[in-house]
């Protein structure tokens, strides 16, 4: 008993700044009748009950102690926590060091997780193991008045609040900190220095750009769509003092803003038109790096031996490295008809916005990104939706997921107010009975993600003005189409593959685009056989010397690693743009890179049907044969969730509605940790599977 009461007496010493007295005298004297206090109860519980032993008590004692050192439910005020930062017992605990310095995270696999668990304590008691520096310690309390506190998690030398990478904190104490400091800031109570802005005072005086001042540049892009923006402002970065031209054929360009990261590589953004300021010809990019200068001209001849270009305006422009960004095409189901559209950027979008004011029936060809926006987005028209597969939105989802979406859209909207029932299953290949049709990487889209929320897409008939339940036509094609008048009223009459016929005022096709390459070369560049596109090598180079490619015009001709193949989306663009950047930043500086980390895994984040899509890996089994196992999760209504395993190992995953679990996934995936022990409690909706990982 004497060893315990020891042990009482240590936990003493930390909690006696407490009192309001702080004479040492007095502490003693309060550990001292402590012990006798104790040694006198223990006599008279001998004297009761003779039969216990010593080793149960102290095991009963240990189990208190252990369960009172997790208890959370005190509140500690921030005064009593600003002294005990100045007490002898926070000095013989720490030190002279930082409290998050010597605290290490417990985490699986060689890479840690991008973020630190969400919280340590859960119910009032820490739910963890290894709590992080501040839950652990009690009488550690965030407060803008606590500031010896504050200052441990503000870097000296920038003054920026310290990531919670570096202090191991978890989420919801590093958000308490933050808000802390911002209180504390505001208040006066910590200083922090103003960062010096220097302004471009040529956008209030203007600029004058000569055709002089284009013909010779060191470095020329062509194409103003996300990759070749991409590709200008990473040479911004890495060259500011070369020239850069961007040469682009609208006054409309597409940047990248809002750049959010979904998991350590993965990132989600927004795409904004922005709209050049003219002047004969040549357009200033306001919203683009001072350095790079923007002309207004189309590509029509490239001269790779003498390292020169001619547009269609008869302007010979030299080049020291070029690269041509310059998109795709509408793959259209009919050329030269007017009563076909397609939707691929924002003039096209305006056209068929004006198209769809007078329209009572469209006719949508399609199963893509673009297809499944527009039969979910459109209101006020019948919507006829022909679809080529046994399933909607086959381009990026499976059966089961389209089974999700297609509750969303003959609902008309998310149910919620209900909390649905999770299923969890597990099937093999063979189980699905499905042919695998998403090994074609040749769909994509050059418009940006939610971009039809920028445009309203509302036809003429008001009965649907607020929600258009799509037609749809599973498992057929177009076999013809021909044009008609009804009492001066044109239509068309087209007929399906299952000679069904179908009365539309105009067809959408968006059924996919081809690399445009409207423009000679000498020598010729080395064209895929398959999709037509410029091959190109790892660091986005073409078979021309000083020549690279990048985007929907490109195909990757490098060999794939496990987890990524190429689609032609605007996730893909953003990323070959930046890395045919910086590799012609690299040939120019003659310096040796290698290739992003991005092309290791697949990743694309988009929205469909109203819900947040990722999709990691080998998300669909593409390349994987039949030797693989499908895990599924569903909530009817809130989520589906697929993993894709292989001998055990996670080879990709769909992620539909808010699952929080890209980052998880993405380290699963590339550390290739064997789940088989976990079996299906990894996708149990009862249990966190953050906490495995953690």
């Amino acid at each position: 008993m004497i060893s315990i009461t020891r042990g009482i007496s240590n936990i003493l010493n930390r909690i006696a700044f407490a009192h309001t007295s702080s004479n040492a005298s007095f502490i003693r004297a309060l550990q001292t009748t402590y012990v006798l206090n104790c040694e006198n109860n223990e006599s008279i519980r001998a004297d009761e009950n003779s039969t216990t032993s010593d080793a149960q008590r102290k095991e009963l004692t240990e189990a208190e102690l252990k369960l009172k050192n997790k208890d959370r439910t005190q509140v500690i005020p921030v005064e009593t926590s600003i002294r005990y930062l100045k007490s002898s017992a926070y000095q013989q605990t720490y030190g002279n060091t930082l409290i998050w310095e010597l605290y290490r995270r417990n985490h699986k696999g060689a890479i840690p997780p991008r973020k630190t668990r969400k919280t340590c304590v859960r119910k009032g008691v820490i739910s963890t193991g290894n709590p992080c520096p501040i839950c652990r310690d009690e009488y550690l309390v965030l407060d803008y008045r606590n500031l010896d506190l504050l200052r441990q998690f503000i870097s000296p030398q920038t003054g920026e609040v310290l990531s919670y990478t570096k202090t191991g904190l978890c989420q919801k104490k590093h958000l308490q900190l933050l808000v802390a400091v911002e209180k504390a800031w505001d208040y006066g109570l910590l200083t922090y220095d103003v960062p010096f802005r220097e302004f471009d005072y040529s956008e209030y005086y203007g600029k004058n750009v000569k055709l002089k001042d284009c013909d010779d540049v060191t470095f020329l892009i062509v194409g103003g769509g996300i990759a070749g923006v991409s590709c200008a402002e990473t040479l911004a970065i890495c060259c500011p003092e070369e020239s850069i031209l961007l040469l682009t054929e609208s006054h409309i360009i597409k940047t990248i803003a809002n750049l959010e990261p979904v998991a350590r590589y993965l990132h989600k953004f927004e795409v904004h038109q922005r709209s050049l300021s003219a002047n004969d010809g040549n357009g200033d990019g306001r919203y683009l790096s001072a350095v790079i200068r923007t002309l207004i001209d189309k590509l029509q001849y490239v001269n790779g031996n003498e390292r020169f270009i001619i547009t269609r305006g008869d302007r010979k422009i030299r080049y020291r490295y070029l690269c041509l960004c310059t998109g795709g095409q509408p793959r259209l189901i009919s050329e030269n008809n007017s009563f076909v559209l397609g939707i691929r950027d924002t003039d096209s979008v305006l056209k068929f916005q004006n198209s769809l004011k007078t329209a009572n029936n469209i006719l949508l060809v399609g199963n893509g990104g673009i297809a499944s926006e527009l039969a979910h987005e459109l209101k006020g028209v019948n919507v006829h939706w022909v679809i080529k597969d046994n399933h909607i939105a086959s381009t990026f989802v499976d059966p089961g997921a389209a089974y999700f979406f297609q509750q969303t859209l003959e609902k008309g909207q998310q149910q919620n107010e209900a909390k649905p029932e999770s299923f969890v299953k597990r099937l093999r290949y063979d189980e699905l009975k499905v042919k695998d049709e998403l090994t074609n990487n040749s769909a994509g889209a050059a418009l940006g993600p939610d971009w039809h929320q920028h445009f309203r897409l509302q036809g003429s008939l008001k009965e649907l003005e607020n929600y258009t339940k799509p037609i749809m036509y599973y498992n057929c094609q177009v076999s013809s189409m021909v044009p008609c008048e009804d009492n001066g009223t044109r239509y068309m009459l087209v007929t399906l593959s299952t000679g069904q016929q179908i009365k539309c005022d105009f067809l959408v096709s968006a059924t996919g685009v081809n690399p445009r390459l409207d423009f000679v070369s000498e020598p010729a560049l080395d064209i895929n056989d398959d999709d037509g596109g410029i091959k190109v090598d790892e660091m986005m180079q073409t078979s021309i010397p000083f020549i690279y490619a990048a985007g929907d015009v490109c195909t990757a001709s490098w060999p794939s690693t496990d987890h990524w193949f190429q689609m032609r989306l605007w996730t893909q663009a953003r990323q070959m743009g930046s890395m045919a950047g910086r590799s012609m930043a690299a040939a120019f500086n003659s310096e040796k890179i290698y290739q992003d980390f991005c092309f290791e895994l697949f990743g694309h984040v988009t929205q469909l049907f109203g819900y947040p899509l990722v999709l990691l890996g080998r998300y669909n089994g593409q390349g994987l044969g039949t030797n693989y196992e499908l895990l599924l999760r569903t909530t009817p209504g809130r989520e589906y969730i697929k993993f894709v395993l292989q001998n055990g190992r996670l080879r990709g995953a769909i992620l539909i509605g808010n699952t929080e679990l890209a980052e998880t996934c993405e380290n699963l995936i590339l550390n290739g940790i064997d789940l088989t022990p976990f079996g299906d409690d990894i996708l149990n909706p009862d249990i966190d599977i953050e906490d495995y990982f953690d």
